[in-house]
């Protein structure tokens, strides 16, 4: 093993504040959608932005045959289906809950009124927006030029959380084959380097909790 490194919690931050999200649903209305349903397509026409309330959806892309490409987990406070939203394109991916969810929906029209009478509040939607760009730029970087256990660590530590206790814990309950699909790898190999982990006493998993003991190495 090699140096380690510790967590940067102040990187790309991609949640809104209270007092923005309390506007938010001044505007929105309240749907709620079980485990495995589909809430909208990649090339539908967009018919307004979601904030997650509760549960958590998963933003994919397939092709013709039905192969997914797992591009994001998104839980509680984030927002999905912002992108055709705010120009008027198609969906660019397609959206489904993997947990019961509920979610705040606004519309096309209600959003830019959103944004119109509470032009303080829109500074704080182009923060949220760079650092998702800005984290879609890391990602494709790190399935360019990372091996598959910097891309496992990296996926890792980008959703943890600091603990009083001084260990962090991941806050999405991933299967080794949501993060295979995330890091472009197979399951079996991911399957190597978390037991790996687990056998340094690096992390722990208990019923898809995934913990971070200590920092994590830089290389394997």
């Amino acid at each position: 093993m090699n140096n380690t490194t510790e967590i940067d919690q102040n990187a790309h931050k991609l949640s809104f504040s209270d007092s923005w999200i309390e506007r938010f649903d001044q505007y929105a209305i309240t749907k709620s959608y079980t485990k495995g349903t589909l809430i909208f397509s990649e090339g539908d026409e967009s018919d307004g932005m979601f904030l997650i309330q509760e549960g958590q959806v998963k933003v994919f892309m397939s092709d013709e045959s039905g192969k997914e490409m797992l591009i994001a987990l998104l839980g509680a406070g984030e927002i999905v289906g912002e992108v055709a939203s705010l120009d008027g394109q198609p969906r660019t991916a397609s959206v489904a809950a993997v947990q019961n969810t509920k979610v705040a929906k606004i519309g096309i029209n209600e959003f830019r009124q959103f944004i119109e009478e509470n032009a303080d509040m829109a500074l704080e939607i182009i923060h949220v927006l760079t650092a998702r760009i800005r984290d879609h730029a890391t990602s494709i970087s790190n399935l360019a030029f990372k091996n598959v256990y910097g891309r496992v660590v990296w996926l890792l530590e980008k959703h943890s959380e600091q603990n009083p206790d001084g260990t962090f814990t991941v806050n999405r309950r991933f299967t080794q084959q949501d993060i295979a699909d995330m890091v472009g790898s197979s399951r079996e190999m991911v399957s190597r380097v978390v037991s790996e982990l687990v056998k340094g006493e690096y992390i722990s998993i208990d019923h898809k909790i995934i913990t971070i003991q200590k920092a994590l190495p830089r290389g394997w």
